[in-house]
């Protein structure tokens, strides 16, 4: 409920201050519809976040033909902090991130950006109990922020009279970083152009003439630089997103690893494979082959590769779906449980190898040749005619030519063989 509420006052909080914006700005873009935006530095995936230009729009009520930036006679740089920290020394830390401005050609008096950021870090309000400490480049400017949801914050300044702006801060947000911060994480922190519905980001003065509406223009297409909370060393491994092959009836229990896993991921060794049968009393027990119907469990032991460790947060995917770990810290390695069910044999693999490929078809040959029949011949019927002649040679030999697939070709090791 208490989270609900804060939300709620934070929503109200950004409201007033975009309505206070656009009654002290008259001439400022207004909008009647705010577009959908995605927190694209919210990904979670330790990547630096790049400031994207195309969201700029040049406000319709400008009533001026498009602007190129480069018309602007000038270069002015508003960027982010790009922090390194010890990995010993970040643990919850309260991080300052400063966003400064450089460059400025033409006086300014209104100002709004939204700032986003990866909600790993959690924003700190200051000794006033603002989100954005203002910085000296709006000094004598009226200023605000809030939170329009975790992930975004709104800054906003103006002034009656424009300013001149030297080099010099324009405002800093404290963050803390998580207390389970690891080596190698990147924490990005940054602007995008928004029309929240109200009042469009901004960076005018009074004149409203080309000269700022040119300036304003190349700020939010070529000024905005795009900063980050970094963890000092090489990253560990988070993730093994895997895929097992299915079980077929009549296969051996074998286990290699490379048998029966997909592309095994970087960083990632897979040993220890070991195969159960659940019976019908839910207890497990040793099995040689695959029965189709039959539901088995696997345990692998996942360890990373090159000695290297594997994130306190390191998770395991099969097939799509989280797997079970059986133990406590993982950074060394472990031992992992998934379950999967048998199906029917593999239409084409006679030797119940779970692939599909020239060894199967030298045995149906060698099948229809009478040099030596197959013990099954099931497998081998492959346009279910209740024979295996010819046909079935043809069709098998096409399809691990790749010219007419009869399986899926998860199972098919294709050969490019003489017609």
């Amino acid at each position: 409920m208490r989270k609900k509420f804060e939300r709620s006052l934070s929503f109200l909080t950004a409201l007033i201050m975009a309505l206070t914006l656009a009654l002290f700005l008259p001439y400022t873009a207004v909008s009647a519809k705010a577009a959908p935006y995605e927190n694209y530095f919210n990904k979670q995936d330790d990547k630096e976040v790049k400031y994207d230009s195309s969201y700029w729009i040049q406000p319709p009520s400008w009533n001026t033909p498009k602007i190129d930036p480069r018309d602007f006679d000038g270069w002015v740089m508003l960027f982010a902090d790009k922090i390194g920290l010890e990995p010993e020394h970040a643990h919850g830390k309260v991080q300052r991130v400063y966003f400064s401005l450089l460059g400025v050609e033409t006086p300014v008096s209104t100002m709004k950006f939204h700032i986003f950021y990866d909600t790993r870090l959690k924003v700190v309000e200051n000794y006033k109990g603002e989100l954005i400490t203002p910085g000296k480049a709006v000094e004598g400017f009226t200023t605000g922020s809030a939170m329009v949801e975790e992930g975004q914050l709104a800054f906003y300044a103006y002034s009656d009279t424009a300013v001149s702006i030297e080099k010099a801060s324009l405002f800093t947000i404290d963050f803390r970083v998580p207390e389970d911060a690891e080596p190698g994480e990147l924490y990005p922190i940054g602007m995008s152009y928004v029309d929240d519905g109200v009042v469009c980001d901004t960076f005018m003065g009074n004149n409203r003439d080309y000269a700022e509406k040119a300036q304003m223009t190349f700020v939010f297409t070529k000024g905005i630089y795009n900063g980050y909370i970094k963890i000092i060393g090489d990253p560990r491994t988070k993730k093994a997103d895997m895929t097992l092959k299915t079980p077929r009836d009549g296969r051996k229990t074998s286990t290699d690893p490379k048998e029966w896993f997909g592309k095994i991921p970087d960083g990632v060794e897979i040993s220890d494979m070991e195969w159960t049968e659940l019976d019908s009393l839910n207890e497990f027990g040793e099995v040689d082959q695959f029965t189709a119907g039959k539901v088995y469990g696997l345990k692998f032991r996942l360890s990373p590769a090159n000695g290297e460790l594997f994130s306190k947060k390191f998770e395991a995917t099969v097939n799509g779906k989280k797997v079970q770990y059986l133990g406590n810290d993982i950074t060394n390695g472990g031992v992992f449980y998934t379950e999967i069910e048998a199906l029917e044999k593999i239409v084409g693999d006679l030797n119940n190898d779970g692939m599909v490929n020239v060894t199967d078809l030298s045995l149906l040959a060698a099948h229809i040749k009478g040099r030596r029949k197959l013990p099954d011949t099931t497998a081998a019927d492959l346009n279910s005619d209740g024979k295996t002649d010819i046909t079935d040679l043809s069709k098998l030999a096409a399809h691990i030519k790749g010219k007419r697939l009869l399986i899926d070709p998860e199972y098919t090791d294709p050969t490019d063989i003489p017609d």
